[in-house]
């Protein structure tokens, strides 16, 4: 293993262990997800939303996928919540900062 290849893999290893915690593995969950296996891009296509909530719906771990990205988004910087984007777990990133920032009362009634 060359110096650049011990780079890269350092890099990897730090973004598994923030994406996933400790285990820096994903969990095993994932591998049942109806999305499995699909182009990510799909994700974040604004024109594609219908149809990847379509994919959510009918996947059998969406509990499971939505507890995972809320707390992932809840667990740190508060630039995970505030700028969510993408699909996932059949929400929307606006969807999800709604989920993390509720109106309160107050803040519905200003003039």
């Amino acid at each position: 293993m060359n110096a650049h290849d011990q780079a890269s893999y350092a890099g990897y290893r730090a973004l598994m262990l923030v994406l996933f915690g400790r285990s820096g593995q994903p969990p095993a969950w994932r591998s049942q997800a109806a999305c499995a296996g699909q182009d990510t891009e799909e994700f974040f296509d604004p024109k594609r939303i219908e149809a990847v909530k379509d994919v959510c719906a009918g996947c059998p771990v969406l509990a499971e996928c939505r507890a995972d990205q809320l707390g992932w988004e809840a667990s740190g910087q508060g630039s995970r919540r505030y700028y969510a984007s993408g699909m996932v777990a059949g929400l929307s990133g606006p969807e999800r900062k709604r989920l993390h920032y509720p109106r309160t009362a107050d803040r519905t009634n200003v003039a």
